[in-house]
């Protein structure tokens, strides 16, 4: 794997395993909704498109009537997003050795900023020079836009730019700025769908960097 200027990581399933507590928050709401609670492969399939797609995929419920849901699994998350979550072995080492090289660090993400922040926080993932999440933008993941902006803001090129994440969105956003990726074999997503994008790399662990 050559060296790049920026890296783009995506944190659900590439930086950090949360299907705990985000299977904990779940449980909590759908429960206080008298709704069935989901199991854990199915709380991972439905990661990856943001807070809202992932209620409602799980809970079967749209538009006005998903919001009370939504709104109360945002709470239960915020309070429980660190309690079980934990970092992908090689994870912290690998953003300090790509730090230390002289390369950009951005984090994008489909989370919301509040327990993004608490999570990079809690387990001293705070070497970002930029993080993206839900909040801050209106074209996401796989729309390239965030992509481009973070390359205006570093100078980098989006050849010289390589992004890791787990889902097929994440290969699509990269590919559709036109820079590299890396799809680690891990994580949430179908790997039979991401391989068959052609990412330019795969790992089985991000000690493999």
């Amino acid at each position: 794997m050559r060296a790049y200027k920026l890296y783009i990581f995506d944190l659900d399933g590439t930086l950090v395993d949360t299907r705990p507590d985000i299977a904990r928050a779940l449980e909590k709401a759908l429960k206080e909704a008298n709704l069935p609670a989901p199991d854990i492969d199915e709380v991972s399939r439905a990661i990856g498109g943001g807070a809202k797609n992932a209620v409602s995929m799980l809970s079967g419920l749209a538009g006005e009537g998903l919001e009370p849901l939504l709104l109360a699994f945002s709470r239960a998350y915020e309070q429980m997003c660190c309690d079980n979550t934990r970092v992908y072995d090689g994870g912290e080492a690998l953003l300090h050795r790509l730090k230390a090289q002289g390369a950009k660090l951005a984090l994008v993400t489909m989370k919301y900023r509040t327990p993004t922040l608490k999570i990079l926080s809690r387990h001293g993932l705070t070497m970002f020079d930029e993080v993206v999440t839900f909040d801050d933008i209106d074209k996401r993941k796989p729309d390239p836009d965030s992509l481009f902006s973070l390359c205006a803001r570093f100078g980098a090129s989006a050849g010289d730019t390589l992004v890791t994440g787990d889902t097929v969105t994440d290969i699509r956003y990269a590919q559709n700025a036109g820079a590299d990726c890396c799809a680690v074999e891990y994580g949430y997503g179908a790997m039979d769908e991401i391989l068959a994008l052609k990412p330019t790399y795969a790992v089985k662990s991000l000690t493999e960097f």
